[in-house]
């Protein structure tokens, strides 16, 4: 019995020596991945997963014509004409992103908004990572049931009239739906 005992402690502990070399060497030969203009995770802020038994019937994507508002990104899609609100002046947008309150003066974590079948939605931001094609991804999650997720992939950005542009496209799944959408925006610094 003694034996068995020693034999697995000995197999347990080779294990854990052999995942240690294989982290090390991942850590030594790691690439630099591409940057997200999005803020940085903070403490608190990192999404947990939940499955939702509220699955909807339809999704159906729509535009969020705030104005005047403090975002830090704003995506609107291309694809659509829709033309800047004549009291506003300001284009409706699919995907933005906030880091003030609502009295716009204290900085907190970047929040995402979307509006999904006619609900605005507030979106935290989960990790960045490139996808296959060297792409940045971004996950946003919803805070509240029913849990949406919202992965922006910005795979173009360039600069004009010095501000950075980006281009990429927004997919919003919930439940077994998913809606993907083209989009172009920027972000402040």
């Amino acid at each position: 019995m003694q034996a068995l005992l020693k034999c697995l402690v000995a197999g347990a502990a080779m294990s854990v020596l052999a995942s240690y070399s294989v982290l090390a060497q991942d850590k030594a030969g790691e690439t630099s991945l591409p940057t997200s203009p999005f803020a940085s995770t903070t403490p608190g802020q990192a999404p947990t997963a939940s499955a939702s038994p509220d699955t909807p019937t339809g999704l159906e994507l729509g535009l969020l014509d705030w104005s005047p508002i403090p975002t830090r990104c704003a995506f609107v899609d291309p694809d659509k004409t829709v033309k800047p609100s004549t009291e506003t002046a300001f284009e409706p947008f699919v995907f933005l992103t906030m880091t003030q309150s609502g009295s716009g003066t204290t900085v907190g974590p970047e929040r995402g908004y979307v509006m999904a079948n006619g609900l605005v939605r507030e979106l935290e931001k989960g990790k960045t990572a490139p996808n296959k094609d060297g792409q940045v991804v971004t996950v946003w999650r919803s805070a509240g049931e029913p849990r949406i997720n919202v992965n922006i992939v910005l795979a173009d950005a360039r600069q004009e009239n010095g501000t950075t542009r980006y281009s990429g496209s927004m997919t919003l799944f919930w439940g077994d739906k998913k809606e993907s959408v083209a989009i172009t925006g920027s972000c402040e610094n």
